[in-house]
């Protein structure tokens, strides 16, 4: 399975301590190079910015062509974009992207699955009852 992920899910499931749910739900994870940098910018928690620069085996960071980002909305952010472009290069299975026009632009750039950080806890909960998820 092709798993690619932007930052918002990234971000607060690294916040949440539940980042170990991509690695038991999909087993790798896909970060475009764009996605990295806004994890590692200033403005990112000590967290999000130390878990970026030593990400764990199972999280491969990918370059994106910048003509297959330019193929995509200019309205979204650049990490969005290059998600998007990754997801629809590689024909993933699976986009992680929480924000709302990101979304709409996959569906209509890719048409394959995606899923938010409340849809990823929400199918923890549902697949595996309180035990997928450590106490938050």
């Amino acid at each position: 399975m092709i798993v690619v992920a932007d930052s918002g899910p990234l971000h607060y499931l690294i916040l949440l301590e539940q980042i170990e749910l991509l690695q038991r739900f999909y087993g790798h994870v896909l970060v475009p190079e764009p996605v990295a940098g806004e994890l590692s910018a200033a403005g990112a928690p000590t967290l999000v910015r130390n878990w970026v620069m030593k990400p764990p085996t199972w999280v491969d960071v990918r370059p994106v062509p910048a003509d297959a980002v330019s193929m995509i909305a200019d309205d979204l952010d650049l990490g969005e974009r290059a998600a998007i472009a990754l997801a629809e290069a590689l024909r993933a299975d699976l986009l992680l992207i929480d924000e709302a026009a990101g979304r709409a632009e996959a569906k209509c750039s890719i048409d394959r699955d995606r899923r938010s950080t409340a849809g990823l806890l929400h199918e923890a909960l549902r697949l595996n009852g309180q035990r997928a998820c450590r106490p938050i």
